[in-house]
């Protein structure tokens, strides 16, 4: 068994402030996809089909299995919004159909 020479004391320093960047700069993205997909349903979506994208990304390039994790359990958490949410977005939804729905007026001319 080979032994794996010990880090020096100003590696291991750098290697923690690293982690702490890279552990602020994880909870801030997921902090603010959840507040964009709490804005709207179109949002939500948005942040769905963007971390989808992201998960089969990770996949094409091989990525650390931690990686894929990470970026499934946040958009587990995405889609399982709580009931509010859900109820706003049915709501968005029917106004959206509704004005749809409503008939085209042609311009005036004056």
């Amino acid at each position: 068994m080979r032994e794996i020479p010990a880090l020096a004391e100003p590696d291991r320093d750098v290697l923690r402030a690293l982690d702490a960047d890279l552990q602020a700069s994880l909870a801030l993205s997921r902090a603010t996809l959840r507040a964009l997909s709490a804005l709207s349903p179109m949002l939500n979506t948005a942040a769905d089909a963007a971390l989808e994208e992201e998960a089969a990304r990770a996949v094409e390039r091989a990525a650390p299995q931690r990686t894929l994790d990470i970026v499934e359990d946040i958009r587990r958490r995405l889609q399982h919004a709580p009931v509010e949410a859900r109820i706003a977005r049915a709501l968005e939804r029917a106004l959206v159909d509704a004005a749809e729905a409503l008939p085209v007026r042609a311009a005036r001319v004056a």
